[in-house]
């Protein structure tokens, strides 16, 4: 048996303006795990444009806040307790229409997605 825990992870950003932060948990390494898990955090008003995700299904779930998923001219939100699935084929939006920062749980099988966050950049951060 072999079990792991992740407390924090590997922290990127997408590679687009005002775009949402990524907390990589498992997955996209060297591990060959299957799965990948990630944790997206969306500023109000923040986004990604269309986009595949590298070859692999995944659900969101939000903990906090609501995000709105488009696909072409159809559009859904989803807040705490609900699930999407996007399947790897899908090109999709994902914007935060609320006030508040949305957190969206998401993961991702198999976890070719998770591998092509890890090579995005740190978070840009403001100067002090």
């Amino acid at each position: 048996m072999h079990l792991r825990t992740a407390r924090e992870g590997l922290v990127r950003q997408a590679p687009a303006p005002h775009s949402p932060t990524v907390t990589v948990f498992f997955g996209g390494d060297e591990d060959g795990t299957d799965v990948g898990l990630v944790a997206v955090t969306v500023p109000p008003g923040a986004g990604m444009p269309p986009h595949k995700h590298g070859g692999s299904d995944v659900i969101l779930t939000p903990t906090s806040g609501r995000v709105r998923i488009t696909k072409g001219e159809e559009s859904i939100e989803v807040g705490v307790g609900d699930a999407a699935l996007i399947t790897k084929d899908e090109a999709v939006a994902l914007t935060n229409p609320g006030d508040e920062e949305a957190r969206v749980i998401v993961a991702a099988g198999p976890a070719d997605f998770v591998a092509g966050i890890r090579a995005w950049p740190e978070p840009v951060t403001a100067a002090s």
